[in-house]
């Protein structure tokens, strides 16, 4: 038997019972904090000339498409992303609130149809990836395949037109993958397919670089190699982007309103909630109790894959507290399709939780006369 078999599949198997009732509080106090609204919704005015409308999309949906079709007509990718950004009210300054030319530039030699089916055919092959991780997981028990379900639920969007032009979108289907595919022994799937995510959104950059962590711990000196050297060029990119940016920036352009919103826990939960499924009609205080049980669910689960997912998670979330203002929310489909595979271990990590909580304290050993 391997040591994952031998030790078993679960962290909170045998708890103590001090943890366990710390776990619980902070589940517990989470999805509270979770279902306490904060600020309104964002409503959309579509009567301001501020909202850019294109082919029956809306907001950046239809911003992303006119850079595209004029893309198409033969127009660069930084003349016509700063137009549209003017026109619309986005900022040009600093240099990364224009997303990087690949994907754009991709969809304009390949046509927007054939995006959406290379983008389908991605998250297809993330789905067999997972359901392949999660049905050969030394240890695992046989209801952990159901996983690849949660993960389906969230991909759908990917078969949509114009969730494909939003970078996150491919970015987070791309994550998925690397997650699935990640083997210390051999890491160079999931080195490129992190690559190509780099080179389509640069907020993939702390994913690449806990890989390369993974890697320096592991000692795998060429895999390290090669991460510095993915390093070294995607800086090289980033440079350049911004070169490009700088030249089609004018004085009057307007900046960013920055990215240090402290928004806390309620912000990352309605992320989650406002790009996930549960968009579709559910209330926020459903995406309030499932995520923080998603989360318990990463925590519970003892291997390699399981830890890197869990980082992931909670690093992003940690981000998205701090950084990310409210109509960043986007940003929540970076973790979205993995997010919920958690929920297949949750129901079997609260249970040992409230175990230990309830086990009988050790009699202490009767004195000695």
């Amino acid at each position: 038997m391997t040591g994952a078999q031998t030790i078993g599949w679960s962290r909170l198997a045998g708890v103590s019972r001090p943890v366990a009732a710390l776990l619980l509080a902070l589940l517990a106090a989470l999805i509270i904090l979770g279902m306490v609204e904060k600020r309104a919704p964002r409503q959309l005015n579509m009567e301001t000339p501020l909202l850019a409308k294109e082919e029956g999309m809306i907001g950046d949906h239809a911003l992303y498409l006119k850079v595209l079709r004029k893309m198409e007509e033969g127009q660069s990718y930084y003349e016509a992303v700063a137009e549209e950004h003017r026109r619309y009210g986005y900022p040009l300054r600093p240099f990364v609130a224009v997303r990087p030319p690949t994907l754009e530039t991709l969809l304009s030699k390949i046509g927007l149809p054939a995006g959406t089916v290379m983008t389908s055919l991605l998250g297809l092959i993330a789905l067999i990836l997972w359901r392949r991780r999660l049905t050969s997981e030394a240890g695992l028990p046989a209801y952990a395949r159901f996983g690849v379900l949660l993960i389906a639920i969230n991909l759908g969007q990917v078969m949509s037109g114009q969730w494909v032009l939003m970078h996150e979108v491919i970015a987070g289907v791309l994550i998925a993958i690397a997650l699935a595919l990640h083997r210390p022994d051999k890491p160079w799937a999931a080195m490129a397919v992190i690559a190509a995510a780099l080179a389509i959104r640069e907020t993939v950059l702390p994913v690449a670089m806990l890989f390369g962590l993974v890697a320096l711990i592991d000692r795998n000196w060429k895999a390290v190699a090669a991460w510095v050297t993915i390093g070294i060029a995607f800086a090289a990119g980033l440079a350049l982007h911004a070169a490009a940016v700088a030249d089609v920036v004018r004085p009057d352009d307007i900046g960013g309103a920055g990215w240090m919103g402290l928004n806390g826990w309620n912000n990352y939960i309605r992320f989650v909630h406002n790009s996930s499924v549960l968009r579709f009609g559910a209330p926020q205080w459903v995406a309030a109790v499932l995520v923080p049980l998603a989360l318990l669910g990463w925590l519970t689960w003892r291997s390699r894959l399981g830890t890197l997912g869990l980082i992931v998670q909670v690093g992003y979330a940690a981000a998205f507290m701090l950084f990310a203002r409210p109509d960043n929310d986007y940003w929540g489909m970076l973790v979205v399709p993995t997010l919920f595979v958690g929920l297949v271990f949750a129901p079997a990590a609260f249970g040992a939780l409230v175990r230990a909580l309830r086990a009988p304290l050790l009699e202490p050993a009767p004195r000695s006369a």
